[in-house]
């Protein structure tokens, strides 16, 4: 019995460690398959990683280099015997090294990643690189490099020709500002000049006969018309040496203090010339404006129209030829 229950139990811890032995060959071979599927990866993305432009660069936090990979045909700043294993801030120029470091600070940092635009010296020219970090676990990062020279060229060049449309287009606007100045100058000369023929023909001096002028007014008297008028009036007696002034006012619908003032001013200036000036057409409405405002014409002869106006001058005039 009791070798019977040996021989049992032997068998069991056989079986035991057979299952045992078939779990950890499972085990082994799906390690090794996996083992291989991440080395084919990994040759996969080398060979990716290679054909590829850009410079992959494997860093501790501290920038020390681990690990690279680059196409034989992309340019290198050092032979990598010069970098691997050393900081990178210690590899490339000092200015350039110190904004590496605060890039990979920034990388190692809650954001877990940083970009970089720097320049190189390589071969004799300025190359333009922009470099981008992430954090990749707990101590570790993965730097790509890309050369980014034609791209700042054109966009420097983008800049350029901004630059210049922007001028040309303030020259163009200044050109447009002046000619609109310009323009606006040459309508207020063409206003000023309508306004001074209107001027002339509101008060218009018209010779009757010799020695006789006729100035019908038309329209409402102003501040300005006034003193237009009387320089007008006392030009035309001083020209034409007139005896007789006739002042047809049948044409002026009001008259206001400023009105008044003119024609009392005209009357007097005629006088004082020697001429005699006579007012003709006056409304009943401006007459009795003219009495209220209390204007003093100094005792000017006063008729209803022109033609009354143009008989009497005719005629005085006349008389004084016989004398």
């Amino acid at each position: 019995m009791e070798e019977t229950a040996t021989v049992a139990s032997l068998r069991a811890e056989n079986d035991d460690l057979r299952a045992r032995i078939a779990r950890l060959e499972r085990e082994a071979a799906e390690t090794q398959r996996a083992t291989e599927e991440r080395l084919k990866l990994a040759a996969a993305l080398e060979i990716l990683y290679r054909g590829l432009p850009d410079l992959f660069f494997q860093l501790r936090l501290d920038g020390t280099i681990t690990h690279f990979l680059a196409s034989p045909s992309t340019p290198l700043y050092v032979p990598p015997e010069f970098f691997i294993g050393k900081r990178m801030q210690d590899v490339l120029p000092p200015e350039v090294g110190a904004q590496f470091e605060a890039t990979f600070a920034t990388a190692a940092g809650p954001t877990g990643k940083a970009r970089l635009e720097y320049p190189l010296e390589m071969g004799g020219t300025i190359e333009w690189f922009e470099a981008r970090v992430i954090r990749v676990g707990e101590d570790g990062l993965v730097k790509v490099v890309r050369n980014i020279t034609e791209q700042r060229r054109d966009r420097e060049a983008v800049l350029r020709l901004n630059a210049e449309l922007e001028a040309r287009v303030a020259e163009r606007t200044a050109a447009l500002e002046a000619a609109a100045a310009e323009h606006v100058a040459l309508q207020q000369q063409v206003i000023e000049a309508q306004r001074a023929t209107l001027l002339a023909l509101s008060t218009p001096l018209v010779p009757i006969a010799r020695h006789v002028v006729a100035v019908p007014l038309v329209g409402d008297v102003d501040a300005e018309r006034a003193g237009r008028l009387l320089e007008a009036i006392l030009e035309g007696v001083q020209a034409r040496r007139a005896a007789f002034v006739l002042l047809d006012v049948t044409g002026v619908p009001r008259v206001d203090e400023v009105a008044a003032r003119a024609l009392a001013d005209v009357t007097r200036a005629v006088r004082l010339l020697g001429a005699e000036l006579v007012l003709t057409g006056i409304k009943p409405e401006v007459a009795r404006v003219l009495v209220e405002l209390g204007a003093d014409f100094g005792g000017a002869q006063t008729l209803p129209s022109l033609e009354h106006g143009i008989a009497y001058a005719m005629q005085s005039a006349a008389t004084r030829k016989k004398r």
